[in-house]
């Protein structure tokens, strides 16, 4: 971190003032330090921030309050604060003292660090130091004794202001921070000023003091949230006067910008809550793919539900509609409003549909003719060709004539025309962001597939003309691409068509689990195995196999629940489910979520577990399709789930279209989907062709190529022990994923990174420095165009196809970007977990966790000599050192570079 004053570094620590709903705690990891208002945060998100380091402090107002006022309260009001529509209260009331105090220690147990002490100075609207000296007195005695209280109880304080009791009280404050140094705020018209030349004196006389009493001092600014280069440059003013600085919006509901600032991320996702589900919407299933690749963060909401106060740029990249559907636009009087006076205010990509609202079009620069009639003849810009197909119409289609002024900045790249020579421009970018109508773009061919009629990475870029940033990443470990390997228990009791019949478990036992020896989740279905369940009569034999496959060293052990339910939607009616509800256990006539969740892990933790392994890993079952009440009971059993998505692409249906994202978050919990479907997927239901696993090497190369969305993910069922074909087929996939450069984990071990990819903090220093920040990626992956990697606290970096992937060990890395690779020996690649990487003049000692022989790549100019009880093998490849040993598990050693 950039240390702009010296003489004031041991205090120049980050805050972050933020009233709003904390919906995320993504930005908030930008900061050392965040002052909430308490009832906008929840006691998990205290929890997750102080796991990644950050200390949370709690608003409260001293000397105001700020709601309706209760009865036993009133004795305790001395007058109104007409700004801000509060009640000021006596600081010297007993009422007020108790109310305060119990707040307080009810603000400790929920485990808040400390408090930001506001309203201090409110007694001086009653109190005149002039016409009542006594008085004025009496008050701030009252007040330093409810301070004094309040330390008491929690004495992490944060003052704002309350210079009247600074030299009275008996501690120090952690800090004393002041409003308007520079820029104020006034709450009455919503509007930013000049701080006069008296009143800023008079403000840094006091923080002055404050200062020489060896207390930190905040000063704290206002600009609105679209001028962030003012507000940098104010940071950087109030922080040369020696203050810690904060610039945000007057009422501190976005991001502001301390020593560091928020890089904004998200990408406000519009969806019709009528026509479906977030996570079953286009915006979910279609966009969030590219976008999260490039390191973007979308959140969907639904058209009729949009807070347009949490809509900011301090936070928010752009916005894309995707409705589906023109209702939404029509019956939101607020969002066309919102959307009249906003042009420009961020990146708008409409698609699908437009409003139909005629003022609307035309701030956006649209105009509307009606419909066009067919038929339509297709005019394409060459950008948009790329060796994606056409949109094919029909005398049946009914398009909407649309048309935009190309003088004006906009630049049409497909339009259709008419023998009438109407027209109507489909795509087009636009100076405010684009636009792709029906039947752009994504289209339904006739096999069911859904294709981009566009190159969606191309597409994206041009319309939105979203910065490059640090992409959070869960495909990669160590510089090299993740493998992981799981096994859902369906089947598990099914005999297979081997020599006598075994089972499939114990043909995947003796073939796969045992001698294939890389990290293994394996999950069981309790009612399939269980003496209560389908197979009673089978029980001993079954958890006799369940133990000794838990019992193998390289094995987690999931849970594939109760009774496999086939949907976990709690509200689906389920009459459309082909096979019933859930499998038939005797005794078991509806689905209780608590039993297949909770109960399930019970069984297999003291029924199937051998000594000192639990279950890690909740699979989901059947359309694997969650609510988000489903994912919060797993969440709040301490488990991890996984399951879900769609991502299954060949040769020759390789539309992005079927790559799902890595998380579907919710405000309740993360669900990580399976990054790889399985083998039903290739099989047409596992009704045909059993060797067709075999075709997700094609899966897996082209989601590694050119871009690396997805991990390598060997994902299947029990039952793909029942074929030597099927087998085959699976082993092939095996040999495949460690014939490449891989880092083999546990599929916890993926999904702790997985879940935590939204939740990954990206920020700037006032010079320009990258702070990253999370408790879970350790892969960041940024553009060849920023150049190499420079930090103190960074492993190294390997340089791939699409960027240079970042290998970070440490919750929080602060990483900047020169022209030319740093002399220092820096990681390259490992194919384990790096543990330890610690940098020491041309000393580095490490210690890896590695599931398969170790080999580690090292970038330098120099020869490294490398001491270790394993015993290694060194080679080079031009200025790239590289060591392999035949050990594996956790490895450490040291390397000298002289």
């Amino acid at each position: 971190m950039t240390v702009l004053n010296p003489a004031f570094a041991k205090t120049n620590k980050s805050i972050c003032f933020y009233y709003n709903e904390v919906d995320s705690i993504r930005e908030l990891l930008n900061f050392d330090r965040v002052v909430l208002d308490p009832s906008n945060v929840t006691d998990k998100q205290i929890s997750e921030l102080h796991n990644a380091g950050i200390s949370v402090y709690s608003y409260i107002s001293v000397g105001e309050y700020d709601e309706s006022l209760p009865d036993y309260l009133k004795e305790a009001k001395r007058t109104d604060n007409e700004e801000w529509k509060s009640n000021i209260m006596d600081v010297t009331s007993p009422l007020w003292h108790n109310h305060i105090i119990q707040r307080v220690e009810a603000l400790k147990k929920r485990h808040f660090d400390g408090l930001f002490l506001d309203t201090l100075d409110s007694f001086n609207a009653y109190a005149d130091e002039e016409e009542d000296k006594a008085e004025y007195d009496r008050q701030v005695e009252g007040l330093t004794k409810l301070v004094n209280g309040i330390h008491s109880v929690l004495p992490k304080l944060i003052f704002n202001r309350g210079f009247e009791i600074f030299d009275k009280i008996n501690f120090k404050p952690e800090a004393v921070g002041a409003e308007s140094v520079y820029k104020t705020y006034s709450a009455t018209d919503d509007s930013y000023s000049d701080v006069s030349e008296s009143d800023r004196k008079w403000i840094m006389d006091r923080l002055n003091h404050v200062k020489s009493a060896g207390v930190e001092a905040i000063g704290l600014d206002y600009l609105p949230d679209t001028d962030l280069e003012g507000r940098v440059e104010l940071a950087k003013r109030i922080a040369a006067l020696g203050y810690t600085p904060y610039v945000s919006d007057g009422m501190l509901y976005g991001m502001g910008v301390s020593y560091t600032y928020t890089v904004p991320r998200r990408i406000l996702g519009v969806y019709d809550g009528n026509l479906s589900e977030d996570n079953g919407s286009a915006i979910h299933t279609r966009i969030t793919t590219p976008l999260e690749y490039k390191g973007y963060i979308v959140d969907n909401v639904n058209i009729y539900d949009i807070d347009f106060s949490k809509v900011d740029r301090s936070r928010y990249a752009a916005i894309v509609f995707y409705p589906e559907g023109g209702d939404g636009y029509r019956q939101n009087h607020e969002l066309t409003e919102w959307l009249k006076s906003h042009v420009g205010y961020l990146p708008i990509l409409f698609l699908g549909n437009l409003p139909d609202d005629t003022e609307v079009l035309k701030a956006f620069g649209i105009t509307s003719e009606g419909e066009l009639e067919a038929p339509y003849k297709l005019e394409k810009k060459p950008a948009l060709s790329k060796g994606i197909i056409n949109p094919v119409f029909s005398p049946k289609d009914k398009l909407f004539s649309y048309k935009v002024d190309e003088s004006k900045g906009f630049k049409v790249l497909a339009r259709v025309t008419n023998p009438n020579h109407g027209s109507s421009d489909l795509v087009f970018k636009a100076p405010w962001g684009g636009v792709a109508v029906d039947p752009y773009p994504v289209t339904s061919l006739n096999n069911g597939q859904d294709i981009w009629l566009l190159e969606p990475f191309g597409f994206l870029d041009l319309m939105l003309n979203l910065p490059e940033i640090p992409a959070a990443d869960a495909s990669s470990e160590s510089g090299l691409r993740i493998l992981t390997s799981h096994v859902d228990g369906d089947g598990f009791p099914s005999r297979s068509w081997f020599k006598g019949g075994p089972l499939v478990s114990e043909v995947l036992y003796n073939e796969v689990f045992k001698p294939i020896e890389i990290p293994q989740t394996i999950s069981v279905i309790e009612g399939e195995i269980s003496a209560g369940g389908i197979h009673a009569d089978q029980a001993p034999e079954l958890e006799a196999l369940a133990r000794k496959i838990f019992e193998l060293p390289n094995v987690e052990v999931a849970s594939h629940t109760y009774s496999h339910p086939f949907t976990w939607n709690m509200s689906d009616p389920k009459s459309h489910l082909i096979y019933g509800e859930f499998l038939p256990v005797p005794g078991y006539d509806h689905v209780d979520y608590d039993r297949e969740a909770a109960g399930s892990v019970n069984y297999i933790n003291t029924k199937l577990c051998p000594p000192g392994k639990k279950v890690k890993v909740f699979l989901w079952s059947g359309d694997a399709d969650p609510s988000k009440e489903a994912i919060d009971k797993v969440e709040k059993l301490g488990l991890l789930n996984v399951n879900g998505g769609n991502t299954m692409v060949v040769k020759g249906k390789d539309s992005l279209t079927n790559v799902s994202p890595v998380i579907y978050w919710t405000t309740n919990g993360v669900q990580v989907y399976a990054p790889m479907m399985n083998e039903n997927m290739y099989t047409n239901e596992w009704t045909e062709h059993f060797d067709g696993f075999g075709r997700a090497v094609e899966s897996f190369e082209i989601t590694g190529h050119p871009r690396r969305l997805k991990t390598i993910a060997i994902y299947y069922h029990m039952y793909s022990g029942t074929y030597q074909s099927s087998l085959k087929a699976l082993k092939s996939l095996y040999d495949y994923a460690l014939s490449q450069e891989v880092t083999p984990m546990y599929l916890s071990e993926y999904a702790m990174r997985a879940r935590t990819l939204y939740e990954t903090g990206l920020a700037k220093t006032l010079d320009g420095t990258f702070v990253i920040t999370s408790t879970g990626i350790r892969s960041i992956r940024t553009p060849k165009s920023y150049g190499y990697p420079v930090s103190s606290n960074l492993v190294g970096f390997n340089d791939c196809e699409d960027g240079n992937y970042l290998i970070l060990n440490k919750k929080r890395s602060y990483v900047s970007f020169k022209k030319n690779r740093t002399s220092n020996p820096m990681l390259k690649s490992a194919n384990g977990i790096v543990n330890k990487w610690q940098l020491n003049n041309n000393r580095i000692d490490f210690e890896i966790l590695a599931y398969i022989p170790l080999k580690m790549k090292v970038w330098s100019d120099k020869k490294c000599q490398l001491v270790s009880s394993h015993e290694f093998t060194q080679s080079s490849e031009s200025s790239v050192q590289v060591y392999e040993t035949k050990d594996k598990g956790t490895i450490s050693g040291t390397l000298i570079c002289n």
